[in-house]
């Protein structure tokens, strides 16, 4: 009758096999772990591109609305100069 193989056997026999599943075990884990950094960098590049996309268009809209108003101030002014004009010539009429 035959011995069963040794444990130490399978493990030499092996060795190589298994080096090499936990190498490959340890670059997985790296490569999941970069992936998942890489994953959060990707969201907060995102996150901060709208934010300024975001800042732009309220910049903008700040922009047209200080236009907005500078335009009514104008209008305003000539208005009053208008009307001023107009009470002081019938003032003038008056006297």
């Amino acid at each position: 009758m035959s011995k069963p193989p040794k444990p130490e056997h399978y493990l030499s026999k092996y060795k190589e096999l298994i080096i090499t599943t936990i190498i490959c075990l340890f670059l997985t884990g790296i490569y999941d772990s970069i992936n998942n950094q890489t994953d959060e960098i990707k969201r907060w590049y995102e996150l901060m591109i709208n934010i300024r996309a975001e800042q732009k268009i309220q910049g903008v809209d700040l922009e047209t609305i200080k236009e907005s108003i500078e335009s009514f101030q104008a209008k305003t002014d000539q208005e009053l100069t208008k009307h001023e004009q107009r009470i002081q010539s019938l003032e003038r009429g008056s006297e």
